[in-house]
């Protein structure tokens, strides 16, 4: 399987790419669903964790037919899907809040096997303003720990 990263930010392309992705693509340069056939052949499945609609419906044209979109990111605007695409290639769009205990042994497993290494960096409470403003700019990479200790 290859994984394709696609983000509107170059800067945490490069990070998915630094993670293991094995295609970036901004969509607002290239055509993702054009590139995945490109590159790949058919996309069997995408997981979006964007909180825009754009993403959703541009993974909806990604995928081949039979093919799954599962939902994770929760945008606020409304999704307009193409239902012909939806009901004619056999599309599923499915939404997922958690994953099931298997899922959560099999995440701990992929840790186990350094097949995925989280990113984190520690800092004080007292860069908390900075903190929600590099997360507001998108310069934030993996995930920010706030040690209370300080």
């Amino acid at each position: 399987m290859k994984v394709i990263a696609m983000d509107i930010n170059d800067g945490q392309l490069e990070f998915a790419r630094e993670c293991g992705a094995d295609i970036c693509v901004n969509p607002n340069k290239e055509d993702v669903a054009k590139l995945a056939m490109d590159k790949v052949g058919v996309c069997h499945g995408a997981v979006v964790t964007a909180v825009n609609k754009a993403a959703f419906n541009t993974a909806v044209n990604a995928v081949r037919a039979g093919g799954c979109v599962v939902a994770v990111g929760l945008p606020v605007e409304t999704m307009y899907l193409s239902i012909p695409r939806l009901v004619l290639d056999g599309i599923r769009v499915v939404g997922s809040l958690v994953g099931t205990r298997q899922d959560l042994a099999e995440a701990f497993q992929f840790g186990a096997e350094c097949k995925v290494v989280p990113k984190c960096q520690m800092r004080q409470m007292k860069d908390i303003n900075d903190i929600f403003y590099e997360v507001a700019a998108g310069k934030i990479r993996g995930r920010m720990v706030i040690d209370l200790k300080h």
